[in-house]
């Protein structure tokens, strides 16, 4: 919690309490997240290359593109 600021790993926000984010397979935790972020990145199956695709998505979006 020091370590993050006692703040979101991802988004900064302040929340209490944070959620222990760790890894499905491996069990080791990699930080601590508000409930969006955990549930976020957990309903994109905490997986780097859909979270990749899902923020080139909201770029394209935001320039007016498909």
């Amino acid at each position: 919690l020091e370590l993050q600021g006692g703040c979101c790993g991802i988004c900064g926000r302040i929340e209490d309490p944070l959620r222990v984010d760790h890894c499905h397979e491996s069990g080791a935790v990699r930080g601590l997240l508000c409930h969006l972020c955990n549930s976020g990145i957990g309903m994109l199956g905490d997986n780097e290359a859909t979270l990749q695709r899902a923020v080139e998505y909201l770029r394209r979006a935001r320039e007016g593109q498909p």
